[in-house]
């Protein structure tokens, strides 16, 4: 499988911002609802809500980083 060039991450700079996709509620594909940071100690997570507002999440959550 080949990836294609995948921006990276501006929060931390070692992860690829990857798009996940969704579905509406009638079943209508939604692609690229929101992109997503490969590195799991960043967390950045950019998603498109209902109407088009975009929100931006820069989890500042330790709990889930290794030791």
């Amino acid at each position: 499988m080949v990836l294609p060039n995948l921006p990276k991450c501006q929060r931390c700079g070692k992860g690829d911002l990857v798009p996940l996709s969704d579905y509406t509620r009638e079943g209508t594909p939604i692609p690229y609802k929101a992109w997503a940071c490969t590195n799991p100690k960043c967390r950045f997570v950019i998603k498109i809500r209902g109407k088009g507002e975009v929100e931006i999440t820069e989890s500042s959550d330790k709990s889930n980083e290794q030791k």
